[in-house]
């Protein structure tokens, strides 16, 4: 997964590289002087591997990981991307995870700075939070701090493109009879929105 997602971001810097050569003799007009501006709402296909560590009381740890079978979400947030400038972009994500027939929910909230090269590429990257909040099998874990890095493509002045590699974290304890146990998740993988 590690060798797609890295032939993957050579192939966009390549192709931002060539999309942005040009841009620093052509004159900008004031309408292509931002990229993207205002309030986006977005459909979320994920391919999320979970991994989840745990340890009974301070012992040592032991890890499992497997991959979800589907995770789709919705999102809305707000895009300040001024062209060949430092922008920002946030976003409210509800995710639903499905592994084995059983689905959980998440919520995400996530912020990232951003540079646009021309009014059709961003790169963005950032922090995220996202805590569990539905589920038959969800355990009350505490939020965690996660990333997530970017490729953005503006298809025109209302549908865009936003491929990238999220990390998502939550952890916690969970008291059994016999003793507590620590746990640590990790969702990774790539996005589309």
């Amino acid at each position: 997964m590690k060798t797609k997602f890295t032939t993957f971001l050579v192939s966009a810097i390549i192709t931002t590289s060539a999309f942005a050569q040009n841009t620093s003799t052509t004159q900008v007009s004031e309408s292509d002087s931002v990229s993207s501006q205002g309030v986006r709402i977005g459909i979320i296909k994920s391919m999320l591997d979970y991994s989840v560590e745990f340890s009974f009381g301070g012992g040592p740890s032991s890890e499992a990981s497997t991959k979800l079978d589907e995770t789709l979400g919705l999102s809305a947030g707000y895009a300040s991307l001024p062209v060949q400038s430092l922008g920002w972009t946030t976003n409210g994500t509800y995710l639903r995870l499905t592994k084995n027939n059983e689905s959980v929910e998440m919520a995400r909230v996530d912020g990232n700075l951003a540079y646009t090269f021309n009014q059709y590429v961003h790169i963005k990257g950032g922090l995220n939070v996202s805590k569990f909040t539905k589920g038959d099998s969800v355990v009350k874990l505490d939020a965690g701090l996660g990333g997530q890095l970017g490729l953005g493509f503006q298809l025109n002045k209302n549908f865009g493109l936003d491929v990238g590699y999220t990390e998502l974290h939550q952890s916690g304890k969970i008291k059994s009879t016999f003793s507590e146990i620590d746990i640590k998740t990790k969702f990774s993988g790539l996005e589309v929105g």
